[in-house]
């Protein structure tokens, strides 16, 4: 359902969808994981992009949230059996999708090359992941990038986490990580917050692509509480709440979705 199709359904039914969950309102389980600034755990509370977004488009509904913390692969478990009604933020890709059911886009994603200035003073323009060839990439086993770097001929460093590559950057150890924005400059922060002045990205975004709500096929009335979301969604978007959560977190207007 495309968003066009969301301002269609939301003027012809949204007065009954919003009885309905108002009769039947509940709690909605969710599971994600910590990827700051999207998802923030501070001793168990969820905070960050992604909660505060969720929590007021259900609110606007007339439902409440859980948010419980596993980890990726455990939370995906969660989502496929039932447990769960949704787990964020996921990209789309032809393997989820034949598992799962998708929210409406609620966030773009920008992935962008790091890199120590102090091994590329001047700079670095690149134009098709090939020209990465000659370098050391960092990346983090499972994440999305690992079959088009070796398609394009990336013989990529590989470790468990973002942040292992953040601080082989620092030294010098790799020269490349690829990561969303967002979350580099966090981690960078987080990580080595004297050193902030030694890092940089290339300007062009590896990919552009749009985080989601990942669904249960298997959660009671799954298909009526993701129309409740999209929808919820789209009223805190015309109501100015969703630019006061981006505002909240610093996030430029840019990684809000239409």
């Amino acid at each position: 359902m495309s968003l066009a199709a969301g301002v269609s359904f939301a003027s012809a039914g949204s007065e009954t969808l919003a009885a309905n969950t108002r009769s039947t309102a509940r709690t909605v389980v969710f599971v994600t994981s910590a990827y700051a600034p999207y998802v923030i755990n501070t001793d168990g509370l969820a905070t960050g992009l992604f909660p505060d977004i969720v929590t007021a488009a259900f609110v606007e509904m007339g439902y409440k949230v859980k948010f419980k913390f596993q980890p990726w692969q455990r939370g995906e478990k969660s989502v496929r059996s039932g447990t769960a009604f949704a787990t964020f933020p996921y990209l789309k890709n032809p393997a989820r999708e034949s598992e799962f059911d998708f929210s409406e886009p609620v966030l773009f994603f920008y992935p962008k090359f790091f890199y120590n200035i102090e091994t590329f003073p001047h700079g670095f323009e690149w134009q098709t992941l090939a020209d990465f060839k000659p370098y050391r990439v960092g990346g983090v086993r499972g994440y999305w990038y690992e079959n088009s770097f070796k398609q394009a001929g990336i013989a990529a460093q590989y470790v468990t986490s973002d942040k292992q590559n953040i601080e082989m950057l620092l030294v010098q150890r790799i020269d490349f990580t690829l990561i969303d924005e967002l979350v580099g400059w966090n981690l960078i922060r987080e990580t080595a917050p004297g050193m902030v002045h030694k890092y940089a990205v290339a300007s062009r975004p590896q990919s552009s692509d749009a985080f989601h709500l990942m669904i249960s096929r298997d959660y009671p009335n799954t298909k009526l509480l993701r129309l409740t979301f999209d929808l919820g969604l789209l009223r805190i978007k015309q109501n100015g709440i969703f630019q006061q959560i981006l505002d909240k977190y610093r996030v430029a207007s840019e990684y809000g979705t239409p």
